[in-house]
This record gives C-alpha cells, sequence and structure tokens, in this order.
C-alpha cells in the first residue's frame, strides 16, 4: 500500500480543514440518510473512505448502520474516538474484503479522485450491493468563485516552477463522468442531486497557510524544492486577488451528489 495516497499525514488536521457549520452538517447528514432510507427503512451502507467519519457519523447518528473502509490508521483512530458502534477496517478500495450483496448502499465522498484505480473500486463495490440498492458519489459542486480562481493563481505557479500540473478540477469531474458511465453500463439508473448549499469565508491568508502546510492532497505533488519560491511569488498575487492578505471575502459553496440506483 505504499504507492496509495494515505491521509495520515493531515488526519490531525482533517476535520478543521474540511469542516462545515452545524447547519451544513446537519443539511449534509439529513440529504445521504434520505437517499439510503429511500431503498430500506434500516439501510446497511458500505463508506469506501471513511476516513475520520465525517459522512458515517451523521448517518449513524440518524438510524443508518455504517461499515467502512479506510488505508489510513490514524483517521480511522480519530473516527473511534467520536463512536465506536461503526464497523471498519483497513483495506484498499478495490480489493473490498466483503460479501456480495452485503449492503442497501455504497457511499463515496471525495475518494475517487484519490484511489489509483477509481474504476477498478467502483467494478468491486457495485457486486457488493444488493440488487435495487442505491450506490452514491459526492463532492464539493465546482463552480466559479473566489476560491476557484485562487486555485487556478496556486496551479499555474506550480506549472512555472516546476511544470507540474496539480489538475485539482479535472480529477474531480474525471472521477463523477467514470462514476456516471459505469454505473451506466451495469443498468443502473443516475441522476443529480442537491445535498447541501451555503456561504463560506475565506480569506488570501487561510489559503498561503493551507498550501504551506500541504493541507491538501492535491499540494502533495509539489516538489518540495519549489515550496520557498512557490510561497513568495502566490502570497502577493492571492493578496491582490482578495484585495489584502487578511480580507474576508464571502464565496458560495455547495455538495452535490451523483445517485444511482441499482436494477433489482
Amino acid at each position: 500500500m505504499a504507492d496509495l495516497r494515505s491521509f495520515d499525514r493531515v488526519a490531525h488536521l482533517y476535520d478543521e480543514t474540511r469542516g462545515v457549520p452545524p447547519e451544513v452538517e446537519k443539511q449534509i447528514g439529513d440529504g445521504f440518510a434520505s437517499l439510503l432510507k429511500s431503498v430500506s427503512a434500516t439501510p446497511w451502507v458500505l463508506e469506501v473512505g471513511i476516513g475520520t467519519g465525517r459522512i458515517a457519523v451523521p448517518l449513524a447518528e440518524r438510524g443508518v448502520r455504517v461499515t467502512g473502509i479506510d488505508i489510513s490508521t490514524k483517521m480511522l483512530a480519530i473516527l473511534r474516538g467520536k463512536r465506536t458502534d461503526i464497523d471498519v477496517m483497513i483495506a484498499e478500495a478495490a480489493q473490498p474484503p466483503l460479501r456480495e450483496r452485503s449492503f442497501d448502499g455504497a457511499v463515496f465522498v471525495h475518494i475517487l479522485h484519490l484511489v489509483p484505480d477509481p474504476e477498478a473500486t467502483l467494478r468491486a463495490t457495485i457486486p457488493l450491493v444488493r440488487p435495487g440498492g442505491v450506490m452514491i458519489e459526492a463532492g464539493d459542486e465546482w463552480t466559479e468563485n473566489i476560491r476557484s480562481r485562487a486555485d487556478k493563481l496556486i496551479t499555474a505557479t506550480v506549472q512555472e516552477l516546476a511544470d507540474v500540473d496539480l489538475n485539482r478540477e479535472n480529477v474531480h469531474l474525471i472521477a463523477t463522468k467514470l462514476f456516471r458511465e459505469t454505473l451506466t453500463s451495469v443498468g443502473a439508473a443516475v441522476r443529480e442531486d442537491k445535498i447541501a448549499s451555503w456561504t463560506s469565508i475565506i480569506t488570501a491568508r487561510s489559503m498561503v497557510e493551507r498550501l504551506k502546510r500541504r493541507d491538501y492532497s492535491s499540494s502533495w505533488k509539489i516538489p518540495d524544492a519549489i515550496m520557498p519560491e512557490l510561497l513568495e511569488r502566490v502570497t502577493p498575487r492571492l493578496a491582490e486577488l482578495f484585495g489584502g492578505l487578511d480580507n474576508e471575502v464571502e464565496f458560495e459553496r455547495g455538495v452535490s451528489a451523483r445517485v444511482a440506483m441499482l436494477p433489482r
């Protein structure tokens, strides 16, 4: 598993950097639970890449039985500190050690773009869900806003210095397209659902600090050797974009899901 992208390195700050307001967490929990309960009153769901339980814990609170797999022992340890009634195991996404037709549903949130072979992951998961069950792929909505413009600025600067394409938006869109194509190929009906929307606040300084700490997996591809010059170049560029390093700028955020109903 050495070549897999374990989140052990950011487990201690994962919830802090990916967190959402309580009212949004409620929207997300209610939204996912409603989708899963549409196929069973007491659904049992597999979450691939369960991590610290940001989706699993709200689901468990709503009466959904959750089993999860992940490769990060540190992320799972944090989940264990939140709840002990969620079954978890260390497993690679494309090789889940589980019985076929065990689950009413499967959930992939911010994970398909990270696994080495997303199609193999999907093909390995489909048989684990019973006929008539549901598979859900979800993540942030990719819209043009201050955050996306800042991300593109950072990506362009990395390319200037090292010819490394972070491809942050593209990899998500590719994973979403693959989910649709793969599930459609097995006869599933796939639709798009809005799960949650809210307004967030960001500053140029917070983006610089997160880049410096490599909080997000896209930044792990940046060579260590260029990081000092990268920070030197992007800091004034981000400050100009935001109207100052500490100027707080609002932007709209959302979570959407691709919902695939498997044939019976």
